[in-house]
């Protein structure tokens, strides 16, 4: 009896060091060595199917992370590079500047240089995949030393020809070689005055955005709307948009920079009646709502006049990325505003689902900024009130996510970064 209680006791003590092992196996980080002196590790989930969980590493004292998109590390300011394979503590020398890239295939076994672009310096770190396992890869990580950035560098600023700077202005989106750039100027007491540009998308037959600038000269209002409706001469001959392209669609021809926006001038106030200025805009939306918050954006402008402001950029536009499809509205007395299935109303137009304003305001060296982005809907505020317009407001990095559009890429970097990131509503006067 005793010697089968000792074998008893035998194999229930092999049992339990059998089950502790299988548990040690099956932590939920697995087991990741680290090879440098206070290095960290995480588990990336998100690598096979981010449906099937998705996360994101952000260091400590960084104020963004990043995260496994397509099998690929990616993450806003952000750049990678790959390393030495090894232990991190052998990984050496920084990579040279053209080796840094936006994304960067995962490798098990592989190790990484990684580079976070922060308000005023650059911090590195050193990165080892030490296993890929279905939907997870487990890393180690370790900080890797910082460097001060040259807060002059602009690294998505616009290319600039000799024959037009108006690309560099502060109030341009950066460039879509895909669409046509257009500036639009006027001679003031003969000077040239660069009046508004756009870019044009000749698929959707549309703007892909607009922008201008209030100054002490451009946010005067000295003359009123003209309404004389024009094909843009800037576009090649049959390019651009007629009367043909908006007759009986049931949209108002709504612009884009507003008629109310330019009144500096005649010839300023008779450039936004260019066809290539004018989105199809459902009549409730753009008499309503969109207009209250025009009216608001250009007190905003306004009041560079009295000095509160030296300039206020704005870029506006609809959303090509995001068309109002299938959709039959209230029948009017221009017709019953229709889209097809991929956005287009029946002469050919794209018409949004939302539209945009990024707007940014300079006095001497402070710089501040909003974003609003609006539903397309004929049922918002007639009159909406200051609460109605604010809950519309966003950052314009969030709005840069919704639309696929850099803005305001001609700020210094340090400049961009900083007044992108937040939507501090208390900046503005409602």
């Amino acid at each position: 009896m005793k010697k089968l209680s000792l074998l008893l006791f035998a194999w229930l003590a092999v049992w339990s060091l059998a089950a502790c092992g299988d548990d040690s196996d099956a932590l939920p980080n697995g087991y990741i060595e680290t090879t440098e002196d206070g290095a960290s590790t995480f588990v990336f989930e998100g690598y096979a199917d981010a449906s099937q969980g998705f996360n994101v590493l952000q260091p400590d004292g960084f104020d963004k992370g990043f995260y496994i998109l397509d099998k690929k590390f990616a993450g806003d300011a952000y750049l990678f590079a790959n390393g030495l394979a090894g232990r991190l503590s052998d990984m050496g020398e920084l990579p040279a500047d053209g080796d840094w890239q936006a994304e960067m295939p995962v490798a098990e076994g592989q190790n990484y240089w990684i580079r976070y672009k922060g308000l005023t310096a650059y911090t590195f770190l050193k990165l080892r995949v030490a296993y890929v396992q279905g939907n997870n890869v487990g890393v180690e990580y370790a900080v890797a030393g910082s460097q001060d950035r040259d807060l002059s560098e602009n690294e998505n600023a616009n290319p600039v020809t000799s024959d037009d700077a108006s690309a560099a202005s502060y109030e341009m989106p950066a460039l879509n070689g895909a669409n046509l750039f257009v500036s639009h100027y006027v001679d003031v007491e003969g000077n040239q005055v660069l009046n508004y540009s756009l870019e044009w998308d000749n698929a959707k037959r549309h703007a892909a955005w607009v922008a201008f600038s209030f100054d002490a000269l451009t946010c005067q209002d000295n003359v009123t709307r003209t309404d004389e409706w024009a094909v843009d001469p800037s576009l090649p001959e049959g390019m651009s948009p007629d009367e043909d392209n908006h007759r009986g669609d049931g949209f108002d021809k709504g612009h884009l920079v507003a008629s109310e926006d330019r009144v500096y001038d005649l010839e300023a106030n008779k450039q936004t009646f260019y066809y290539t200025n004018l989105s199809p805009q459902l009549n409730a939306f753009n008499g309503g709502f969109w207009q209250t918050l025009e009216s608001r954006v250009q007190s905003w402008g306004r009041a560079c006049a009295n000095g509160t402001y030296d300039k206020v950029y704005v870029a506006k536009g609809g959303t090509l990325n995001d068309l109002l499809l299938d959709f039959r509205g209230a029948p009017v007395s221009g017709g019953t505003p229709t889209t097809d299935a991929d956005g287009f109303t029946i002469h050919g137009l794209a018409c949004p689902s939302h539209y945009f304003m990024a707007i940014l305001a300079e006095k001497g060296n402070t710089y501040h900024a909003i974003a609003f982005y609006v539903e397309h809907r004929a049922d918002l505020p007639e009159k909406p009130s200051a609460d109605d317009l604010k809950a519309c407001a966003i950052s314009v990095d969030e709005l840069e996510e919704l639309t696929g559009i850099d803005f305001f890429c001609n700020l210094p970097d340090v400049m961009e970064d900083e007044v992108e990131h937040a939507c501090v509503l208390s900046d503005w006067t409602w």
